[in-house]
Parts: C-alpha cells; structure tokens; sequence
C-alpha cells in the first residue's frame, strides 16, 4: 500500500519533538491511533519515531489502519500547530510539498467569523480553518502499479534507454528532485516515441537530440501508424506540454511533477500496447 514516505515522517517527528511536549505528543499519538504501533520508548523522540516507522512498516504490508492512522496523525498536528495557513511556521510549506508528492495533498478552507455586533467587538474576529489530507491517484490503480508495469514492459523490449531515463525520473519524484523528475520524464518519452517509431513505422533518426517531435509527427501524420484520433492528439498534446520551455518553465512543485509522472506512464503504457511486441500495431 502507499503511504507516506521516510521524509515526510522525519519531518513530522523533527516538528513535534520541538513544537510539543512529551505528553502532549503522545496523547496525539494515541488519539491518530498510532499507540499500538512500534515500541514502548521513553525518549520523546523515539516515541514518535517508533510510532509512525511501525505504522508505515504495516501500512506498506497492506494494513490500511496503520495507513488512516498516519494521515489523521498528521491532520492532528496541523490543526494544533497551524492556526492559520496564510501566516503559517516556516516548516508548513516543506510539510506541504512533502505531501504532495507522497501523493496525499493537504487542503483546507479558511474562513473569517466576525462577531455579532462589531461596533463592540471591535479586532475579535476568529480565523477557523478545516484542514482535509485528498488522494492524489484514484485507489484502484495506485501510482507505483503503473511504474512496475511500465519498467517490466520497457525491460521486455529491450528498450534501456528510455528505461534508465525513467527510473532517474522516479528517483527524482521519489527524492523530491521535482525539476529533474520532469526533464527525465521529457528524455524518457522523446527516447521511446523515437524507438519505436523506427520499430514500427521505418523512421529512420540522425541520432541527435530533440528528435522526438520528428518521430510523432512521423508516426501519427506521415504513416498514420497511430491514428490522430485514437492516441495521436493526446501524445502531441502531452509532448507540447511537457515541452514548455523546457522541462518546466520555472520551479516546479511536487503536485505538477506527480501529474507529469502520470501522464507520461499511462501514455508510454498505451503506445507500448498500441505498438505490440511483435511488430504489430493494434
């Protein structure tokens, strides 16, 4: 099962050693339902460490308890420690970007209460804040299943090049390199749309760079190998996108970098199985 990463939970524990007390921290603890997990410590830290290292241990064998219990955990925490999220602690944005490209999204609706009467009331509106962590990938087909496909099968034709720039584009998601996740997203579909255009529609490359453009508009204009309206536009639409000034026109955050990682898997899955294995093309 996904669920939150190392990092995200090395941040989690460095923010509420310091922001809680011993006490405070493990009544959280208990109340995100994370008392049953990991080792009976005394240290502060080493509770919280115990704690959510041995929930995601279970949550990665499938235990979908362990899985809520660390989600609510971190809703907890950020109820308590951030009031408002418009002047929020330094760490807020870090916890956030974290969470993005774990895959779980922390939203929140911010809203100003004031009182009855403010003639008398005057500088005593109340900021209330509800904080909800969204899933970023639909449950039934989670992120990492398509990543396994997609190497198996790029491992199976034999396709290295566009394999090893993959696995450098999920290093960096996974690492939270966003920038170099997206320019090794970029290589890892002009390597493969040049590969198999010359697999399966005579395209015959200089072998430079940059000629991933050439090779789709070889297999979906010059040899309608790949119909414009079954896969053609959507593979001319994801290049121009992925091709906007470069690998990304700016900083990029962790949200459009997992997007990207989505896109590129569903749309190299679908031209592996539009252009199959034997040389056919369905």
């Amino acid at each position: 099962m996904t669920t939150l990463s190392s990092r995200t939970l090395g941040l989690l524990i460095q923010v509420g050693v310091n922001a809680l007390t011993r006490s405070d921290l493990t009544t959280m603890l208990m109340r995100a339902g994370l008392d049953d997990y990991g080792f009976r410590e005394t240290n502060k830290q080493e509770v919280a460490r115990s704690r959510l290292r041995g929930a995601r241990e279970e949550a990665q064998q499938g235990d979908s308890d362990a899985h809520r219990a660390l989600l609510r955990f971190v809703e907890l925490m950020v109820r308590r420690l951030v009031a408002d999220p418009e002047e929020p602690p330094e760490w807020f944005g870090e916890l956030c970007e974290d969470l993005h490209t774990d895959g779980f999204p922390l939203t929140w609706s911010r809203t100003v209460e004031e009182p009855d009467d403010s003639r008398f009331f005057e500088g005593s509106a109340q900021v209330l804040v509800r904080y909800k962590i969204t899933v970023a990938d639909p449950a039934p087909v989670p992120l990492e299943t398509q990543i396994t496909a997609l190497e198996a099968a790029l491992e199976d034709r034999g396709y290295t090049l566009p394999l090893r720039h993959y696995r450098q584009a999920i290093d960096g998601l996974r690492n939270h390199k966003h920038e170099s996740s997206n320019g090794d997203l970029r290589t890892t579909l002009e390597a493969l749309v040049v590969q198999l255009a010359k697999d399966h529609t005579g395209f015959i490359g200089q072998g430079r760079a940059n000629e991933g453009y050439i090779a789709i508009e070889h297999m979906v204009i010059k040899t309608k190998a790949l119909p414009e309206r079954d896969g053609g536009r959507m593979l001319q639409g994801l290049w121009s996108m992925i091709h906007t000034n470069g690998s990304h026109p700016g900083q990029s955050t962790a949200d459009e970098a997992r997007i990207r990682m989505q896109l590129v898997t569903a749309t190299a899955r679908f031209l592996l199985n539009h252009f199959t294995s034997d040389g056919q093309v369905v």
